[in-house]
C-alpha cells in the first residue's frame, strides 16, 4: 500500500498546530512547530526526488469518495504546476520558524500554531483536485492569517486585518458563485455530479450559452486576481503585509493560491470562454499596470516595509502578465517568478522586521549606516535587493526575463509598459539600498547587534536557494515548462 503522502503534508501542520495550542512554554510550542515543518519539508524533498517532471499527468494521487449524492469526493494530486509551490511552502516555514526562535512574542503556542495552520491550508489548496476541498482550504488560509494580523500586528493592525478579511472574502464568494455556475452546468449535461477540477473544467467547452461561459471565467478570474492581488484589488496588500509581524509578511508572501489558481483553473478554460481575446488583454493590461503602478507606489514610499510591499504588487503583476503572453515559455516565467517571488520577499520581510526591531524604526531616511554594525545583514539582504531588481544570476532575472521576452510575442504593448517599471523598480531598491546601510551611520541607534544564528542560518539558505536556483533553474523550471507546454498545446488545439 503507498503511503498517502499529499494527505500527510496537509495533515501534519494541522495536527501539530493543535499540539502546538496546548503546549505550556515557549521552548514546548516552537520545538513542535519545528517538528512539524521539518516532517512537511522531509516528505516534501521525497515527493520533489521520485517527480517525475517529464509528465504533465497528476502523481502521487489519492482518491476517496466523500459526498457521493453531491459528486464531492475527497482528491488529491500534484503536478508541475503545484509541486514547486509545495516545496515553497515546505523549505520556507522551518526557516522562518528558526528566524522567530528568539522572539518575545506573547502567546508563542497559538502564534507558532497559526503559522502550522496556514501551512497546512496552503498546501491543501496546492494539492487538492476536487473543487468542495479546493474551496474549503482556500477559504481556511484566511483564518490564521486574520488572527495574525489582528493580535500581534502593527498600530493599525485591526484595520488591516478587517480590510484583508473583506476584501479577499468578497473575492471568494465571487468565485464560489463561479465555481457554482460551472458545476451545476457541468451536472446538467452529464446528468451526474461531480466537483472534480479536471471533470468541470472539461465541460466548459460545452454549455451552450456563451454569455454565461463568460460569466463564470470572469468570476473565477476576479477571485484569483483578488489574491494574487492585481491592480486594482490590490489595496488590501500593503496595509496588510505592512502591519503583520514578520512571519505573518512572510506567510502572506507564501500565499500564492491566486496565481496558481491562473494556471490549474483560468488558462485550461480560457480558449472556450467567447471573449477570449477581450480576456487575455485584461489580464495583460492588468498585469502591465500592476507592475507599473507597483514600482510608482513602492518609490513614493519613505516605510521601508510599505515599500516591500508594494514592490510586491509590481513583482506579482509579472504572474498576470506572464499567464496573459500565452506563450510556452511566458507561463512558465509566470509559474517561475511565484517561486522566486517567494523566496525573495521571504528575506526582505525578515530584513525589515530585524531592522525595526533593532532601531525602533523602519522609516528609510532616518536610517542610514546599518552595514557597519549589522555587516551580515547588509550582505544578505544586499543579494535579496539585487534578485528583486532582477540581477542576472539570481532567481528574479530568470523569471523576469522569460516573462518579458516571450509575453512580447502576443501582447508586444503591454511588455513595453512593463519594461518601463525596470528602471524605476532598480531605483527604488538602490535608493532603500543605500540609504539604510551605507551613508552616515545614525548614532542614536548605539551600539546594534547583527543578526543572531538562528537569524543568519534561515535568511542565509534562503538567499543561497535565490542563487543556486538563479544559475540552475532547471530543478524547479523544466516541471513547470513541461506544464505550461500542455496548457498551451490546449489552446493550439482550440486554435488560440
Amino acid at each position: 500500500m503507498a503511503i498517502p503522502i499529499l494527505s500527510l503534508i496537509v495533515l501534519i501542520p494541522f495536527l501539530f498546530a493543535v499540539l502546538t495550542l496546548f503546549t505550556k512554554t515557549k521552548e514546548q510550542a516552537r520545538v513542535s512547530a519545528l517538528l512539524s515543518s521539518v516532517l512537511v519539508l522531509a516528505l516534501s524533498m521525497f515527493m520533489y526526488f521520485n517527480f517525475d517532471s517529464t509528465t504533465s499527468q497528476m502523481q502521487f494521487q489519492e482518491f476517496a469518495q466523500w459526498v457521493p449524492s453531491l459528486g464531492i469526493n475527497y482528491q488529491l494530486g500534484i503536478d508541475g504546476i503545484s509541486m514547486p509551490l509545495v516545496l515553497l511552502n515546505a523549505i520556507v516555514i522551518p526557516f522562518l520558524i528558526l528566524f522567530t526562535w528568539n522572539d518575545d512574542k506573547k502567546q508563542p503556542n497559538r502564534f507558532y500554531a497559526l503559522i502550522l495552520a496556514t501551512q497546512g491550508a496552503v498546501i491543501g489548496v496546492f494539492v487538492a483536485l476536487d473543487f468542495f476541498l479546493f474551496y474549503v482550504f482556500w477559504e481556511l488560509t484566511l483564518v490564521p492569517l486574520f488572527f495574525m494580523v489582528s493580535i500581534w500586528g502593527g498600530p493599525a493592525k485591526h484595520k488591516a486585518s478587517i480590510k484583508f478579511f473583506i476584501y479577499t472574502h468578497v473575492g471568494s464568494l465571487v468565485m464560489l458563485l463561479g465555481i457554482f455556475g460551472l458545476y451545476f452546468a457541468a451536472w446538467k449535461q452529464t446528468g451526474t455530479p461531480n466537483m472534480g477540477i479536471e471533470h468541470l473544467l472539461s465541460q466548459f467547452q460545452f454549455i451552450a450559452s456563451g454569455l454565461s461561459r463568460d460569466l463564470i471565467f470572469v468570476a473565477l478570474l476576479f477571485g484569483f486576481l483578488v489574491k494574487i492581488p492585481a491592480f486594482p484589488f490590490h489595496s488590501w496588500l500593503p496595509d496588510a503585509y505592512v502591519e503583520a509581524p514578520t512571519a505573518g509578511s512572510v506567510l502572506f508572501v507564501l500565499l500564492k493560491i491566486g496565481g496558481y489558481g491562473l494556471f490549474r483553473v483560468m488558462l485550461p478554460i480560457l480558449p472556450f470562454t467567447p471573449s477570449m481575446n477581450l480576456m487575455i488583454t485584461i489580464m495583460a493590461a492588468l498585469g502591465a499596470v500592476s507592475i507599473l503602478y507597483g514600482a510608482f507606489l513602492a518609490l513614493a514610499q519613505k516605510d521601508l516595509k510599505r515599500m516591500v510591499a508594494y514592490s510586491s504588487v509590481s513583482h506579482m503583476g509579472y504572474v498576470t502578465l506572464g499567464a496573459a503572453g500565452v506563450v510556452s515559455l511566458s507561463v512558465s516565467g509566470a509559474m517561475f517568478q511565484q517561486f522566486s517571488h517567494g523566496l525573495i520577499m521571504s528575506i526582505m520581510f525578515m530584513a525589515c522586521g530585524v531592522i525595526n526591531n533593532a532601531t525602533g524604526t523602519r522609516i528609510i531616511n532616518e536610517l542610514g549606516g546599518l552595514a557597519r554594525k549589522m555587516p551580515k545583514l547588509a550582505v544578505i539582504m544586499m543579494l535579496a535587493f539585487m534578485a528583486s531588481l532582477g540581477l542576472p544570476g539570481l532567481t528574479g532575472f530568470i523569471a523576469e526575463f522569460l516573462v518579458l521576452t516571450f509575453t512580447y510575442i502576443n501582447q508586444p504593448t503591454y511588455v513595453v509598459i512593463a519594461i518601463l517599471a525596470i528602471i524605476i523598480t532598480a531605483a527604488y531598491h538602490l535608493w532603500a539600498m543605500q540609504r539604510t546601510m551605507f551613508g552616515v551611520y545614525n548614532e542614536k541607534f548605539g551600539a546594534l547587534k547583527d543578526i543572531s544564528a538562528s537569524q543568519t542560518f534561515s535568511m542565509a539558505v534562503i538567499a543561497i536557494l535565490i542563487l543556486y536556483f538563479g544559475l540552475n533553474p532547471s530543478p524547479v523550471l523544466d516541471m513547470m515548462i513541461t506544464n505550461s507546454e500542455k496548457l498551451v498545446s490546449l489552446m493550439a488545439v482550440a486554435g488560440v
